[in-house]
């Protein structure tokens, strides 16, 4: 039986085609192994959004090729491999097979066709998202799942090389949704996290003029054995009342919005060709607040785009104090080769981007301890994750009066970006328990006297 090792790159999308490769490959027969030392072929799915995305692809792919033993097979697949192709074969000899963003579900016969000795390129990126996503092997913690709503983009951001990298925008049906959501309820997931390049966007394309992602929430919401749907990657443009309506009626859609709006200032989002301006995004946060109180707000900001002055980078400073949002994420500008902003004159230099994203940075930190200490003293439902040891030097120790605790998240919390909770109590790990918030350092809370409820 051949084995096969995976390492997975880049964002929650990537994994989610990972877990279906690495699945199909099980069914097929192939032993899927974690040290890639000894496997007979190694896949390496890949990320190409931003330069360090690349040079970190880059390099592991470098580093698996400088230990590739005689007879193992290297399968380089994701976005590197759509943006680069047949060159990644000249560049580095020593893979062996290309698999694109949209090929991804023929693995099996690409690494037969490898272990026959053929050095295949396979690059369909426009390939309906309706092929089998099951069976899928999880490998996220076993009580969270991501589920994949959309392939796809078609918003013509001047910085963002995705829709040439995973095509135009393709809604799953809600039937293909559906069939995987129970799969994995059945297989233990109590969080779903919806994921798409622009989940607010879903059903669009199928006809779904207005609405389509609430009802696609009411459906969700039925599934037996989920009590959490998280919604990730909402876009300015396309979230309508309907979905903030939803979000507020439905008990199992967490209360929580993620945003990237990357900028605030009218002149920065017209040379980005994003939607709107600053006045009208605290408007939509408004809406948000309003009709869900108590809402966890989430977003990401690019700093030092081409053109970007000194007005500009003031003007999304006082933005972030007006908008008091949760948690942000400040990310400096990436000139990506074929994108249009690549060629804008102005670009701003390397030093001035991280100048600007540190005051950026301390201007929101302001506003997120605000947020933690409003949240010191409720009582929240937590998903218990796992226990950890606490370091000596963390400040949190002192507060728990412990070495270790548990960690979980609250619906105010998204695995990977947000921190969590660590609390001392009775628990077990994909268990929802009841905690109440005694403090918090600059990304966890700590609690006490978790109370098991289910």
């Amino acid at each position: 039986m051949p084995a096969v090792a995976f390492v997975s790159l880049g964002c929650a999308k990537n994994l989610v085609d990972s877990e279906v490769m690495m699945a199909k490959l099980g069914a097929a027969g192939w032993a899927l192994t974690p040290d890639a030392a000894s496997a007979d072929t190694v896949v390496i799915n890949t990320c190409a959004f931003i330069d360090p995305a690349k040079a970190e692809s880059t390099e592991v792919i470098l580093e698996h090729a400088a230990r590739k033993r005689r007879g193992q097979q290297l399968i380089v697949a994701g976005c590197l491999a759509q943006r680069y192709g047949e060159q990644l074969q000249v560049l580095v000899p020593e893979v062996d097979g290309v698999v694109g963003t949209g090929a991804y579900a023929g693995i099996v016969e690409l690494l037969e066709d490898v272990r026959s000795g053929l050095r295949p390129v396979r690059l369909t990126r426009e390939a309906e998202p309706e092929h089998d996503f099951l069976p899928r092997l999880v490998t996220t913690a076993r009580h969270t799942a991501y589920l994949k709503i959309a392939e796809g983009c078609d918003h013509p951001c001047t910085f963002c090389i995705i829709p040439q990298l995973r095509g135009s925008f393709r809604s799953r049906s809600v039937e293909s949704i559906l069939a995987e959501a129970r799969a994995l309820a059945a297989g233990g997931a109590k969080e779903l996290i919806l994921i798409a390049q622009d989940s607010s966007m879903w059903g669009r394309d199928r006809g779904e003029r207005r609405g389509g992602l609430a009802r696609l929430l009411e459906r969700l919401h039925e599934v037996d054995g989920i009590e959490w749907i998280r919604l990730l990657y909402l876009y300015p443009g396309t979230v309508e009342p309907e979905l903030i309506e939803a979000m507020a009626a439905l008990p199992k859609v967490c209360k929580y919005m993620d945003m990237p709006l990357q900028h605030a200032h009218p002149e920065m989002l017209r040379a980005m060709l994003r939607p709107s301006n600053g006045e009208r995004y605290l408007e939509i946060v408004q809406a948000f607040r309003e009709r869900i109180p108590g809402v966890t707000m989430r977003s990401t900001f690019i700093v030092g785009f081409p053109g970007e002055t000194e007005e500009h980078v003031e003007y999304l400073e006082e933005w972030l104090e007006r908008a008091q949002l949760d948690r942000v994420g400040f990310f400096t500008y990436s000139r990506e080769e074929d994108t249009p902003a690549a060629s804008l004159p102005n670009q701003v230099a390397e030093k001035l981007k991280r100048r600007r994203l540190m005051r950026l940075r301390d201007a929101q930190h302001r506003a997120s301890q605000a947020a933690r200490a409003r949240r010191v003293g409720q009582t929240v439902r937590v998903l218990v994750e796992e226990q950890r040891r606490i370091r000596s030097s963390d400040p949190l120790r002192a507060q728990l009066g412990a070495a270790s605790a548990w960690f979980g998240r609250s619906m105010g919390e998204a695995p990977g970006v947000d921190g969590g909770i660590l609390f001392r109590g009775n628990a077990a790990a994909g268990q929802f328990v009841d905690v109440t918030l005694d403090g918090h350092s600059a990304f966890d809370f700590v609690g006490r006297e978790a109370v098991l409820i289910g």
